[in-house]
């Protein structure tokens, strides 16, 4: 079992965390179930925000992780503030869900309209305050292991006060350490301008986006947390391999695998995402209990071996061009 060493913790942990950012969509029983897979199958890091699920993402996190606290670490992130909650937006999150699940082709339409209710670039002293005193509650717990900066945007004035209310947390305990999550170019802005933010880098990552190779190599003793390894890229390199059966075949053969089929299609990408980003994480997301346990499994027990990894790479980057990058 791939594990990583985290900072400013005594412990190992293994290289594949579970995204939080869906659990509110799937309904509250299902995303129980979602959370007891993820664990029961070998996950002990556990990524989310208190922007997720319009601020009740951190709840249904933290309900099922009482009496796990000691055998997890968790991100999660500041800066994009929930609504307030109220009946009226209860009762309207309560519907959306509904009609989502029955007519999923209904959910871009819904994210678009709800993106005015929240509030980003939240990063004061005093929001982050606030929004750390919350997540604290919400997750039932003393402390957050890694807090994030969530899309943060490097601006030319140094967050000096920030830093020093972070730093603060630190040392009494409240946090274990912080860093961003956001755009890689703003990572690679934030590396340059404002250091002391960046303990951990989260950022997105896959074998089309390939932003771990752009990674600075005096960066790479900073926690490095990935996400997007499957979502979007998955689905491009999937529709691409099904509109060229010729391409799809030949890959068969030089891999030894059926490219074709989701669950091998999906394992290559995961170990792909794992071997760009070896001493950190790689996170993923699903609704799907059965597919969360395939693909920890892949992670943590892999099938294929790094040259079978690499040629994988390979492959893809050839065909760079004519596949379809996610948006």
């Amino acid at each position: 079992m791939a594990k990583i060493a985290l900072p400013g913790i005594a412990v190992r942990t293994p290289a594949v965390g579970f995204g939080c950012s869906s659990l509110t969509g799937t309904g509250p029983s299902n995303a129980n179930r979602v959370l007891e897979t993820a664990f029961d199958a070998g996950v002990r890091h556990f990524d989310t925000a208190r922007y997720y699920g319009y601020g009740e993402g951190e709840g249904i996190l933290g309900r099922f992780l009482k009496g796990r606290l000691s055998e997890v670490t968790i991100t999660t992130k500041f800066g994009i503030e929930p609504p307030q909650r109220t009946t009226t937006l209860g009762v309207g999150l309560y519907v959306g869900r509904r009609v989502v699940r029955l007519l999923p082709f209904v959910r871009g339409f819904l994210q678009r309209g709800t993106k005015s209710l929240v509030k980003s670039g939240a990063f004061s002293v005093q929001q982050a305050q606030r929004s750390l005193e919350t997540s604290l509650r919400e997750l039932s717990t003393d402390h957050i292991d890694f807090y994030l900066l969530h899309d943060y945007i490097v601006s030319e004035q140094p967050p000096d006060e920030l830093l020093a209310f972070l730093e603060d947390c630190v040392k009494a305990g409240k946090i274990h350490s912080f860093g961003i999550g956001t755009g890689f170019e703003n990572v690679l802005q934030a590396l340059e301008r404002h250091p002391r933010l960046c303990n951990i880098l989260q950022f997105q990552n896959s074998v089309l986006t390939r932003t771990c190779d752009r990674l600075p190599q005096d960066n790479w003793d900073r926690l490095v947390i990935t996400h997007g390894a499957l979502g979007g890229s998955y689905r491009s390199v999937l529709t691409f391999l099904e509109a060229r059966m010729d391409v799809a075949k030949d890959w068969t053969a030089k891999l030894g695998c059926d490219c074709l089929d989701e669950d091998t299609l999906s394992a290559l990408m995961l170990n792909y995402a794992a071997e760009a980003n070896p001493r950190g994480l790689v996170l993923f997301s699903s609704r799907d209990p059965a597919r969360v346990r395939r693909n920890v499994k892949a992670v943590l027990e892999p099938e294929f071996s790094p040259a079978q990894i690499a040629t994988f790479g390979e492959l893809v980057n050839q065909e760079s061009l004519l596949i379809v990058s996610p948006g």
